[in-house]
C-alpha cells in the first residue's frame, strides 16, 4: 500500500486486453442469440409449411379412384372443392325435380298440400339436428378422441344416437297425434277441409323423415370429424334423385299421384344415410346401448345445442315478421319478389358458407380442443380471408348478369316484365349483405370450434332486433318503386354489423387465448432455457 493506492501484480497486458475480450465475447453471444432466433424463425415457417400445407393443399391425385378411396382424409381446400361440386350437383338436380314436379302437379291443390305438409319436419329437423347438431357434436367429439381415447368417444357417440333417437321418436309420435289439429288451425287455416285432410296425410309421411335425417346427421358429424368428406358430399348430390324417382313413379302408375314425391322424399332420406353408413363402420365405431344423462360429454354438447336451436327458431320466427311486412307493401308481387332473389342469391351463399364452413369446423376444432391456438388463428383467418375474397367477385358478376339472368329463369307466363323488375331490385339489395352473411357463417364455425354457442346467439338476437327496426324504418322512408328493397337492405346492413361484432369478440378472445398455446409455451420455454445457458457461460479469456 503506497499513498493509500492498492499496487496490482497483474501484468500490464492483461489489464489492457480484458475489455476487447468482454465486448468480443459479448459480440458472440449476440450473434448466437440472433443465429438462434433465425433458426427458430425457420423452424417455425418451416413447421407452418409442412402441417399448414396439409391444412390447405389441394391435390388432384386425391380425386383418383381407387382402394380406399371413400376413406381418404382431404384438406379444407380439397373439401370445400367436393361440398361445393356436391352443393352444385344438388342444385342441377333440384332443378330437374322442380321441372318435373311443376309439369305433373304445377301451383294446384296437390301442390299447395305438399309444400305446406313439408314445413312441420323440416322445423322440427333444424331445430333439433340439421346443422346445429354437427356444430355442437363435432368439437365435442374432437376434444375426446384428442384427450380422452377411443373408448370413451364410442361411448359418447353412442349415447348421442340414443338420445337423438329418443327425442326424434317423441317428437314424431307427438307430431302425428296433433297433426289434424295443427294443419287446420295453424298451418293452413284457409284451406278447404279436402285439401287440409291430404295436407295432414302427407305431413304424417313426411314426419319420418327427420328422425331418419336425425340419426344420418349423427354419421355425417363423424366422418366430417375424421376430415372424411367424401361420402357426406355424396348424401348431399344424391338427395334429391330418390324426390326425382318417386316423382317418376307418379308419372309412370296412375293413382299414386303426390303421394309418389312424398314417399321419395323418405326414400331420399334413407339414401343419404345409407350411404354413409360403410363410411362410420370402417372408422371403427362401436355402438353400445348406453343411458346417461349426466355424462360430462353430452351436457358439452347439449350446452352449444341448445342456443344453436334458439337461434334457429329465432330465425324462423324471422322469416314469419318479413312475409308480414312484405305483405304490408304497396306492390302485392313484393313476396314472390323476394323468394325469387333469395333463391338466386342461395346458390354462392351455399357455397361460401355452408360448404366452405362444413370443410372448416374439423380442422379448427381439432386445433382448439389440443390447445393449438395459433395455428387455429392462422387457418381460421385465412380461409375467412379467401372466402371474401371469392364472394366480392361473386357479388359482382351477380349484379352484372342478374337481370337477364332473370329474364331468361323466370321470365315466362304470368312472371311479366314488372316481376323481373321487381326481383332485381330485391337481389340488389341482398347481394349487398352477401359478404356479411357469409362472414356470418365462418365466424360461427369459429365461436363453436372454442365451445362457445353463446356468443353467436347473443349477436344473432342483437341482429334480429336491429333488423326488424332497420325494416320499420326503410318501409317508411324509401320511395315507392324502391319500398321493396327495405326488407333485404335492412337484412343486408344487420349481417354485415353482426359479422364486424363477431370479428372483433374472436379476435380480442383468441389474443387471449395464444397466451395459453401448448406450442408456443413450448418453444418459449426452449428459447428461454437456450438464452439462460448462453448467459451462464463464462467469458473465455
Amino acid at each position: 500500500m503506497i499513498g493509500g493506492a492498492c499496487i496490482s501484480h497483474e501484468p500490464q497486458h492483461s489489464r489492457d486486453t480484458l475489455p476487447a475480450l468482454n465486448v468480443a465475447t459479448d459480440a458472440v453471444r449476440a450473434r448466437t442469440v440472433k443465429s438462434t432466433s433465425a433458426n427458430l424463425k425457420k423452424r417455425l415457417l418451416a413447421l407452418y409449411k409442412t402441417r399448414g400445407g396439409r391444412t390447405f393443399r389441394f391435390n388432384l391425385t386425391n380425386f383418383r379412384l381407387g382402394a380406399g378411396f371413400t376413406q381418404r382424409r382431404f384438406s379444407i381446400t380439397e373439401a370445400a372443392f367436393l361440398l361445393m361440386v356436391a352443393i352444385i350437383t344438388s342444385h342441377g338436380l333440384g332443378v330437374i325435380r322442380q321441372v318435373i314436379f311443376n309439369a305433373l302437379f304445377g301451383t294446384g291443390p296437390q301442390a299447395n298440400a305438399y309444400y305446406a305438409a313439408a314445413q312441420l319436419p323440416d322445423m322440427l329437423y333444424y331445430l333439433i339436428c340439421g346443422g346445429t347438431l354437427t356444430h355442437a357434436f363435432i368439437p365435442v367429439f374432437l376434444s375426446y378422441q384428442n384427450n380422452k381415447g377411443a373408448a370413451e368417444t364410442w361411448r359418447l357417440t353412442s349415447l348421442i344416437f340414443n338420445v337423438i333417437l329418443l327425442a326424434m321418436t317423441i317428437l314424431v309420435l307427438a307430431g302425428e297425434f296433433l297433426a289434424p289439429a295443427y294443419v287446420s288451425h295453424i298451418l293452413v287455416p284457409g284451406y278447404t277441409p279436402a285439401e287440409q285432410e291430404l295436407t295432414t296425410r302427407l305431413t304424417r309421411i313426411l314426419l319420418l323423415q327427420p328422425l331418419i335425417l336425425g340419426l344420418g346427421t349423427v354419421a355425417t358429424s363423424i366422418l366430417n370429424s375424421k376430415r372424411q368428406f367424401l361420402l357426406p358430399a355424396l348424401a348431399i348430390a344424391i338427395y334429391d334423385i330418390g324426390v326425382i324417382l318417386g316423382l317418376l313413379v307418379a308419372l309412370l302408375v296412375p293413382g299414386v299421384g303426390i303421394y309418389g314425391p312424398t314417399c321419395g322424399i323418405l326414400v331420399a332420406a334413407c339414401m343419404q344415410v345409407g350411404v354413409q353408413i360403410p363410411g362410420v363402420a370402417k372408422q371403427g365405431a362401436r355402438y353400445s346401448f348406453v343411458w346417461d344423462i349426466r355424462h360430462p360429454g353430452l351436457r358439452q354438447i347439449l350446452y352449444l345445442l341448445i342456443p344453436s336451436s334458439i337461434a334457429v327458431a329465432i330465425g324462423y320466427v324471422g322469416v314469419n315478421i318479413e312475409t308480414a311486412f312484405a305483405s304490408y307493401l304497396p306492390d302485392h308481387a313484393s313476396l314472390s319478389a323476394l323468394r325469387n332473389a333469395q333463391m338466386l342469391r342461395g346458390l354462392p351463399l351455399a357455397l361460401m358458407s355452408q360448404a366452405i364452413g362444413q370443410a372448416l369446423l374439423p380442422s379448427i376444432s381439432a386445433q382448439a380442443s389440443s390447445g393449438q391456438y395459433v395455428r387455429m388463428r392462422q387457418t381460421a383467418f385465412k380461409v375467412m380471408g379467401v372466402s371474401l375474397l371469392l364472394t366480392i367477385p361473386a357479388v359482382l358478376i351477380l349484379d352484372f348478369v342478374g337481370r337477364p339472368l332473370i329474364h331468361i329463369l323466370f321470365q315466362h307466363g304470368a312472371f311479366n316484365s314488372h316481376s323481373s323488375a321487381l326481383t332485381n331490385l330485391a337481389m340488389i339489395a341482398y347481394l349487398v349483405g352477401l359478404p356479411g352473411l357469409v362472414m356470418v357463417e365462418l365466424l360461427g364455425r369459429a365461436y363453436y370450434a372454442l365451445q362457445d354457442a353463446t356468443t353467436p346467439l347473443l349477436t344473432g338476437i342483437f341482429s334480429i332486433a336491429a333488423r326488424y327496426g332497420l325494416i320499420a324504418w326503410l318501409v317508411h322512408s324509401m320511395a315507392t318503386p324502391y319500398v321493396i328493397m327495405s326488407i333485404p337492405l335492412a337484412i343486408s346492413i344487420a349481417a354485415t354489423v353482426e359479422a364486424v361484432f363477431l370479428f372483433a369478440i374472436l379476435l380480442l378472445r383468441l389474443r387471449k387465448k395464444v397466451k395459453l398455446d401448448k406450442g408456443m409455451q413450448r418453444l418459449l420455454r426452449r428459447r428461454a432455457r437456450k438464452n439462460v445457458k448462453m448467459q451462464e457461460q463464462p467469458a473465455t479469456t
